[in-house]
C-alpha cells in the first residue's frame, strides 16, 4: 500500500516538473512528406485553437501561439548575515564583534504569459522530422499531437 502511494506520488511530481519546465520533443513521422505534415500541422492548430503566428514552409519553420498561461504569485526572500571579529589591541580586552543583517524580498505577481511553441518540419529520405520546442509557459500541451498523427494513418516515433 505504501509503495503504491509513493509512485502516485512520483507520477505527480514528474508530471508537475514536466509542466513547469519547457518541452523539447523530436518526432520521426514515417513514410511521410513536409507538404502533408505542415497540412496536419495546421489541422492540429486550428482545431486545438492554437494561431501560426509566423511560417516559412520552405525551411519548415513556424512559431505558434498557444494562448495565456496565468503564472500565480512568487516571492522569494534572502537573508544575508555578516559577522566581522576584530582582535583587541590590548590582549586583556574582549574580542569586538559586528553583526550586519540584511534581508532582500523579490516579489513577482500574479501575471499572464503567452505560451509558445517553435516547430521545425524536415524531410530525412522518406520520413518526416518534427521538432517540438515549446515555452515554459507552454508545459506539455502538445501531448497528444503523436496521437493525432497516427489517426491519419502515419507512423510516430518520439526520438
Amino acid at each position: 500500500m505504501k509503495t503504491r502511494y509513493s509512485g502516485i506520488i512520483l507520477t505527480v511530481l514528474l508530471a508537475s516538473m514536466f509542466f513547469l519546465a519547457g518541452c523539447k520533443s523530436t518526432l520521426l513521422v514515417h513514410d511521410a512528406t513536409v507538404k502533408d505534415t505542415i497540412t496536419i500541422l495546421e489541422d492540429y492548430a486550428g482545431t486545438h485553437g492554437y494561431k501560426i503566428t509566423y511560417r516559412n514552409d520552405e525551411l519548415g519553420s513556424f512559431r505558434l501561439s498557444l494562448g495565456n498561461v496565468y503564472i500565480p504569485e512568487r516571492s522569494e526572500t534572502t537573508k544575508t548575515k555578516e559577522i566581522t571579529k576584530q582582535p583587541p589591541l590590548d590582549k586583556n580586552l574582549p574580542y569586538t564583534a559586528y553583526e550586519e543583517t540584511s534581508w532582500q524580498t523579490v516579489s513577482v505577481p500574479g501575471h499572464y504569459v503567452e505560451a509558445t511553441a517553435m516547430v521545425t518540419i524536415n524531410q530525412r529520405d522518406e520520413d518526416v522530422i518534427v521538432v517540438i520546442d515549446t515555452s515554459d509557459a507552454a508545459g506539455t500541451s502538445f501531448s497528444d499531437i503523436v496521437e493525432y498523427i497516427k489517426g491519419f494513418g502515419y507512423v510516430v516515433d518520439n526520438k
